[in-house]
């Protein structure tokens, strides 16, 4: 992965689910991190397949503006391959990228 994918990836995380990054910056016990994640990762799922108005496990541009605005307003730096979707893998991977920057400039 190129730097530029890497700090795309990043900036996407950033804007696309503030409620995972927050749960997850905060010094939490282990257990009670790890309820947070899970919790986050649930409502990602409920507000992608919410979105996903075909049912075909990608959103485009289109469902992304009228479902997930964040994921809308980062979806260049998510696509980096330019297929014109992105899936709910493609959506978690910048958000674990962005947080992997953020606990990198907090150390």
């Amino acid at each position: 992965m190129t730097p530029f994918s890497i700090r795309a990836l990043a900036v996407a995380g950033w804007l696309a689910i503030g409620l995972m990054a927050g749960a997850c910056a905060q010094a939490a016990p282990p257990g009670q991190r790890a309820q947070q994640v899970q919790q986050a990762r649930g409502q990602l799922h409920q507000r992608f397949v919410a979105a996903d108005r075909d049912g075909n496990g990608q959103l485009t541009r289109a469902e992304a503006q009228a479902g997930m605005p964040r994921v809308h307003r980062a979806f260049d730096q998510i696509d980096t391959a330019r297929k014109g979707h992105v899936t709910e893998a493609e959506i978690t991977a910048a958000i674990a990228a962005r947080l992997a920057s953020r606990r990198a400039l907090q150390q």
